[in-house]
């Protein structure tokens, strides 16, 4: 079926019209409520946890690679269901328009001006295809998930730009200013039913954090280093050893951090070393003679704990894993030189 307007399917039909509306909002519910609670009894059957910790499963993961698969499957599906919907099922219109109705639609109801209910249901249309789009973002994307609310609702407002540019070149649909405020409205209403439901549930601990941070946000606007949170990060742990060879070769030779500079202070059998690893540096004071080191700590974090723990394996690095305390995330533990614990934390 092909359409110039959506208007051609649902103009002056009122039980297509109410079909069309509550199947959309039947459609956007179950993904919202469905969805997770499936995929969190399943990962929970066959082993898998959600909420970053370590799996009971053997094959967790192939098991989390055939989620991913699944899910990216899903997303897919969606985009065609999408592109068909805004291209493939309309015919190219020779009287195409653009309209710039923005609010319009609101302001002259609130004025008493008549509008073809059509306006309405086509709002509410674009409103609904887009929850989908901001409910499974951050869902399956680690990327928007960091940033559920900022990244996935620029990228709804983004698509539907393009969307409408698109439609434009191809004399598709109509532009309207209207269609990008409903979709992106819709992008976030789907990211909050996933942040009401998806992430409570593999977080279950959501509102005491919420408190925890309700009550830093009140406090730290005080602080000296508030203004600086975002961008502030730590560059450099320091540590002491006794054997410059050892912190060479567990260090340097085995894990790959990178020798930046080397010092030597004078009349000391003391050498000091320089090392990085990407954005983080490791300053390390070799004493060079047999001295008791109170037990020390670095803590490095990746979100790929999996292609680590094969790289420990493969260079023959003993690792111990195990579950973080405060974060619920797997972590790998390797012990350094002079008992120093070297642990990987997933992000």
């Amino acid at each position: 079926m092909e359409l110039n307007s959506f208007y051609d399917f649902y103009a002056n039909n009122w039980i297509s019209n109410v079909i069309i509306v509550v199947g959309a909002t039947i459609i956007a519910l179950l993904l919202a409520y469905l969805l997770p609670f499936f995929d969190n009894k399943i990962c929970n059957k066959i082993g898998l946890n959600l909420q970053g910790g370590v799996s009971s499963s053997k094959n967790a993961d192939k098991s989390a690679i055939i989620r991913k698969i699944i899910l990216w499957v899903a997303f897919v599906v969606y985009l065609f269901f999408l592109f068909y919907l805004v291209f493939l099922a309309r015919t190219p219109n020779p009287d195409y328009v653009v309209r710039n109705a923005g609010f319009s639609i609101f302001t002259m109801t609130w004025q008493d001006i008549e509008l073809p209910e059509e306006e309405f249901i086509e709002f509410y249309l674009n409103v609904m295809v887009f929850i989908p789009m901001g409910y499974l973002l951050p869902y399956i994307f680690r990327w928007f998930r960091n940033h559920a609310w900022s990244r996935s609702l620029i990228m709804c407002f983004v698509s539907s730009i393009v969307i409408e540019n698109l439609q434009l070149i191809t004399k598709r649909g109509t532009y309207d200013t209207a269609d990008v405020i409903a979709d992106t409205f819709g992008g976030f209403i789907g990211i909050a039913l996933y942040m009401h439901r998806a992430y409570t549930l593999t977080n279950p601990e959501w509102r005491k954090d919420f408190k925890y941070y309700k009550r830093w946000k009140k406090l730290a606007k005080n602080g000296v280093l508030f203004p600086f949170s975002k961008k502030l990060a730590i560059n450099r742990v320091i540590i002491q050893a006794t054997d410059e060879d050892e912190i060479w070769n567990f260090y340097v030779k085995d894990l790959g951090f990178q020798i930046k500079k080397i010092i030597i202070p004078k009349d000391v059998t003391q050498t000091n070393l320089l090392l990085s690893m990407g954005r983080t540096s490791l300053e390390v004071h070799c004493l060079n003679k047999q001295n008791d080191i109170p037990s020390q700590t670095i803590v490095l974090a990746h979100h790929n704990m999996d292609g680590i723990k094969r790289r420990l394996d493969k260079a023959n690095i003993t690792s111990e894993c195990g579950t973080d305390p405060y974060t619920n995330h797997r972590i790998l533990t390797v012990m350094g030189p002079d008992n120093t614990k070297v642990i990987f934390l997933e992000t």
